[in-house]
């Protein structure tokens, strides 16, 4: 594929378009999990509180939603592969300004903007899988995107964790800034575009609108909606809280949080192998349900686990574990629940509205985390029970649902 290249038909799907829109897609976990490590330093450089250092994160995952509510849409109208592209040009230059930061206010500042062209191309390359697939077909393929973007969490905390211990946390938002360059680079040589011109949708602020308003009174694309951004809190609460419960709670150093979140990633990663497996045989709706039935079932027992400290470290890491496998054999058919309901000249504004619902429950379930913290791990078992409660009711209430596959 070259760039400006023929849209790929759905028989070319092949390993180089998963692996450079899993790249643009890596930069959300990238950003997230590289500064993981250095939360407690970076509280103690700029003379902030950890609960108000963990609102950074929040303010990550909240401009993950600015990016896609516009610039979704406007894919719509002209397309995809020219508003990734933009989107990963300011992703880098504000991933530079950030390393210049004196104030916790600035780095929140910088975050959300950030987040916001990272949320961009991360939305639209779920978008482009939309514009040459549908139903279990699509699911699978947000299967090995993930698997793919899932080399991420396993990298990400050592490379923080090195960067840290070498340079500084100021070091790890320079090196984001070179790969999102790197990114930009392979994204500009490679990637298609998919949506052909005349697939596409007018630019008029008053079609956006409605294209919002049709997702919204769909039933199953609002429950499938609900369902991923439930299990993006449980997810995105342990991301807040993990930093702290591991190395300020434990006193585990700082050189081994690496270890033990990468450990999660088998998990996911197996989760991934079964939606890849089965889901053309049983479908993503049921694969979707099972999994939210087992998040809800393990999250009860992270929270006693939490609430007891039961194990103490090895229990939250295992009983935690475990969970986020399940809130990944969930994320994928939740993804293509939503995008499914509707024809690909929808695909931005449904991808737009499917991230809003992931990070804004992803941003609530941090939040609350950091709201709720009192020094034990007990916030994070609560506030997982809860999303997962949610998850499990949305999940439920979507299936059995009759769909059409427009194409």
């Amino acid at each position: 594929m070259s760039h400006g290249g023929a849209r790929p038909r759905q028989s070319d799907l092949g390993i180089g378009l998963y692996l450079i829109l899993g790249l643009v897609a890596s930069l959300g976990p990238i950003s997230i999990d590289t500064y993981l490590p250095a939360l407690p330093e970076i509280a103690s450089s700029l003379g902030a509180s950890d609960g108000m250092t963990q609102m950074s994160v929040t303010a990550f995952l909240l401009g993950l939603v600015l990016g896609p509510v516009v610039f979704g849409p406007i894919s719509d109208a002209v397309g995809r592969r020219g508003l990734v592209l933009g989107s990963l040009v300011f992703y880098s230059l504000v991933s530079l300004s950030i390393a210049t930061v004196d104030s916790i206010e600035m780095l929140i500042g910088l975050r959300l903007a950030q987040a916001a062209c990272g949320g961009t191309a991360i939305a639209l390359a779920r978008s482009m899988f939309r514009d040459l697939l549908s139903g279990d077909a699509l699911a699978r393929a947000m299967s090995i995107l993930t698997m793919i973007i899932l080399g991420a969490p396993i990298i990400a905390p050592f490379l923080g964790a090195l960067l840290l211990l070498a340079w500084g946390w100021r070091s790890i938002f320079v090196v984001l800034g070179i790969i999102g360059g790197l990114v930009f680079i392979a994204a500009w040589r490679r990637l298609p575009e998919t949506l052909l011109p005349e697939h596409r949708r007018p630019l008029d602020l008053a079609i956006v609108l409605r294209g919002y308003v049709s997702i919204t009174r769909s039933r199953v694309a609002v429950l499938y909606a609900i369902t991923g951004g439930a299990a993006a809190g449980v997810l995105f609460a342990y991301l807040a809280a993990a930093p702290f419960i591991y190395i300020d709670y434990y006193g585990l150093e700082e050189q081994w949080f690496g270890v033990l979140f990468g450990v999660g990633i088998v998990g996911a990663w197996i989760s991934q192998m079964i939606n890849i497996r089965y889901v053309m045989m049983i479908g993503y709706r049921r694969i979707v349900l099972i999994g939210a039935i087992c998040m809800a079932a393990l999250s009860v027992l992270l929270w006693w686990v939490t609430w007891t400290d039961l194990w103490a470290l090895a229990g939250v890491v295992l009983v935690s574990t475990v969970v986020l496998s399940m809130v990944h054999l969930v994320t994928p058919g939740s993804q293509a629940g939503v995008l499914d309901e509707f024809p690909p000249d929808l695909a931005g504004t449904a991808s737009a509205f499917s991230t809003v619902a992931r990070f804004t429950l992803g941003a609530a379930g941090s939040a609350m985390v950091g709201l709720f913290n009192d020094g034990t791990p007990k916030a994070f078992g609560l506030v997982v029970l809860a999303f997962s409660i949610i998850a499990l009711a949305a999940a439920a209430a979507a299936y059995p649902s009759k769909t059409t596959h427009p194409v």
